[in-house]
């Protein structure tokens, strides 16, 4: 069933064992998101490396290259979103159906809080919590994880357009582990890099540090994924023009000039 474009359900509805495959992923890669992300604030804090100089590469590397690997993990079959925003920016985006994007924020929750768990369980506590540094406003706060998060959204709808014509299975993970660690230079020393608000509650729920300043790491994703949906979708996503078909041929049917270095022949 659609709205105006936007899917809202899937015709037929979704395979019940697809389905159930696709929760597992998104609970399993959000699981290891959290607990490679988060234990690598644990190393940098156990290390004595100072946030803002070499504590900042090292739980960039963690989060960046965690996510990367979740993604190539999983991509083929939930599509390795591990965050509501990207859940419902690709529902903005008209990618996937809203049922989907609720379904997946559940199950990246349920992942976020048993890598969480297993945290509190392995170290007595839960690291990684987001608060505002001391010297950053709430509306300073909030612009920083709106833009940030609307790079992120951007970045997964540009890297899975099939438009583009190149392989985005192999890109996808690459792209966004780079946004990740490159978003974690500056946003680790003011906001503590939330960009997911399924990360950021678990994290703080378990550790206790929910504050009145919260609601920026729930809302200013969101909003950021509304905006990156319809502006990737609407603004960007018409320039492209639909991908060539790619049919494979064998180097003896055809000279090997018309093939490409795969051995298929774009037609």
């Amino acid at each position: 069933m659609q709205l105006c474009g936007f899917i809202i359900t899937n015709d037929g509805g979704m395979e019940s064992l697809n389905l159930t495959r696709s929760i597992l992923a998104e609970i399993v890669g959000t699981f290891f998101l959290i607990f490679i992300g988060c234990g690598g604030v644990h190393g940098a804090l156990t290390a004595g490396l100072p946030i803002g100089q070499a504590g900042v590469l090292q739980i960039g590397f963690a989060f960046g290259l965690g996510i990367g690997g979740a993604v190539h993990l999983f991509s083929d079959i939930s599509g390795g979103q591990f965050n509501p925003a990207v859940s419902f920016g690709l529902f903005f985006a008209r990618q996937q159906s809203l049922v989907d994007a609720c379904i997946f924020s559940v199950a990246q929750v349920v992942g976020g809080l048993i890598g969480c768990g297993v945290l509190q369980g392995i170290l007595g506590y839960c690291p990684g919590s987001v608060d505002l540094a001391s010297d950053i406003t709430e509306l300073g706060g909030f612009a920083i994880e709106l833009f940030g998060t609307l790079f992120l959204v951007l970045t997964v709808l540009s890297t899975t357009n099939s438009k583009r014509g190149h392989a985005p299975s192999y890109l996808q993970p690459l792209s966004i582990g780079i946004c990740i660690f490159t978003l974690h230079m500056f946003l680790v020393p003011t906001t503590g890099c939330g960009l997911n608000p399924a990360r950021s509650f678990v994290t703080n729920v378990v550790a206790g540090t929910l504050n009145s300043s919260f609601y920026i790491y729930i809302i200013a994703p969101m909003v950021a994924s509304i905006a990156g949906g319809l502006l990737y979708e609407f603004l960007f996503n018409p320039h492209y023009a639909p991908a060539k078909h790619i049919v494979t041929e064998t180097c003896s049917r055809r000279p090997r000039q018309t093939l490409d270095g795969f051995g298929q022949k774009l037609i």
